[in-house]
């Protein structure tokens, strides 16, 4: 029973054949050519990340690209497209000025560019929507689309050129020379340094060539070999993208269905730990009420500093804050009744969103008043946003239980907002 039940899990989420390679246009051929030169830059790029300006301008060139190659296949982009491009240049172009967090924001620089790549395409399970499957959407557009699609560029350049050539009866020599090229490498390696012990003024003459080469070309040499798996890999997902070429591998009907699979917690089972943990919540707020709610009324309790007061269990808050919300994901996920036909489910998943709200309201008044006293820093700003946003979330779990609205959608987007206010503010030159 378990394995029939796995073997359906993965048919329900995994297409078995594989899909039909596209009829590759001129289109295709260029800019299957120009993502080499992304590849490089992008290497490039990796190479100095402290070159931030580059960052910028290579951002830039990059949006251009798939922009061009999806008009050039007359594919419109999406309207919520051009809300994660915002995200992407908000991520990029202030990066030369000021960040709070450079590497952090380098990366998810890097993550919001696939989605948005997938986003442009119009091949995100909801089409050009975020949707509650936005995890799933990212997968796709961060391994799924580009490493499926990883051969692709090569077969573009060549086949699509013995295609053409095909019909000129030229059989394609373009990629034939090419491809002699990079076989002829490796035996100049053996044959070269044999020929110049043979002869003393040849090995000078290499010795100048290599001394040039080492001087000048052999950096770019392997920025171009590390190159041309990125480029696979870029191309693979812009190319994916278009061409709709393993992006449904991840179905929303499939999808849907899996949740069967996943609800085998009995609904008491899922009650019960609900009910204990709002009881550990409500006796604490009523044992330490004082401490946890005096901050509303701007006094310190007993000895505590400000310091000391809002940096104890400032992020141990924050920590349950997070526990809490994967606790009502899966209370909702798991238990056998949906928690829209259990009412005493939902009133629970609800009771505990509100204590949560009553946790991170405590903390965000600690941190207010230790603000107040002490001003502003960049590393009391960022946890005040993430608690935000945390309540953000908790108001749209007790707002389902009233109607239906696209919750996770609204805080994804909500959450990039305030990820474009982090880059874009100079906030370290204004603490």
């Amino acid at each position: 029973m378990n394995e029939e039940v796995q073997n359906g899990s993965q048919e329900c989420l995994l297409r078995a054949s594989a899909p039909v390679f596209p009829k590759c246009e001129p289109v295709d051929r260029l800019f299957a050519a120009v993502y080499l030169l992304v590849g490089y830059g992008f290497v490039l790029l990796c190479s100095d990340v402290v070159n931030r300006p580059f960052t910028t301008a290579y951002t830039i060139f990059y949006a251009a690209v798939v922009l061009v190659y999806l008009w050039g296949k007359e594919i419109r982009p999406p309207k919520e497209s051009w809300f994660w491009l915002a995200v992407m240049l908000a991520a990029a172009i202030p990066y030369p000025y000021w960040s709070v967090l450079p590497v952090l924001q380098f990366f998810a620089l890097l993550a919001v560019a696939a989605y948005w790549t997938l986003c442009a395409s119009g091949r995100l399970l909801k089409g050009g929507q975020t949707s509650q499957w936005v995890f799933f959407d990212g997968w796709n557009a961060l391994a799924v689309v580009p490493f499926c699609n990883f051969g692709c560029q090569i077969r573009v350049l060549f086949e699509g050129g013995r295609q053409e050539d095909a019909s000129k009866g030229k059989s394609g020599r373009f990629g034939g020379v090419f491809l002699g090229v990079l076989i002829a490498i490796p035996v100049l390696v053996v044959i070269l340094p044999l020929l110049s012990s043979a002869d003393d003024g040849f090995q000078r003459l290499l010795g100048s060539l290599g001394g040039y080469i080492g001087d000048h070309l052999l950096a770019n040499l392997v920025r171009m070999l590390f190159a041309v798996p990125v480029s696979l890999y870029l191309f693979g997902l812009v190319f994916g993208g278009v061409h709709g070429r393993n992006t449904d591998r991840f179905q929303e009907e499939k999808l849907e269905e899996m949740r069967t699979y996943i609800r085998v917690v009995p609904d008491t089972a899922v009650c019960t730990v609900l009910a204990v943990v709002c009881l550990v919540y409500s006796l604490f707020m009523g044992i330490q009420g004082n401490y946890l709610f005096s901050a509303f009324a701007g006094t310190l309790p007993g000895t505590f500093t400000y310091s000391e007061y809002a940096r104890r269990g400032f992020f141990e808050l924050c920590q349950i804050g997070v526990w809490n919300l994967l606790l009502s994901g899966a209370a909702g996920a798991c238990s056998r009744t949906d928690r829209r036909k259990h009412r005493g489910l939902g009133l629970l998943i609800a009771l505990l969103s509100v204590l949560t709200l009553f946790l991170l309201g405590t903390a965000v008044s600690k941190m207010g008043m230790y603000i107040s006293v002490y001003g502003l820093t960049v590393y009391r700003i960022l946890p005040l946003l993430f608690m935000l946003w945390m309540g953000l979330v908790f108001v749209c779990i007790l707002l389902r239980r009233t109607r239906e609205f696209p919750a996770v959608r609204l805080c994804v987007l909500a959450g990039a907002a305030i990820f474009c206010l982090v880059c874009v503010c100079p906030l370290e030159y204004w603490t």
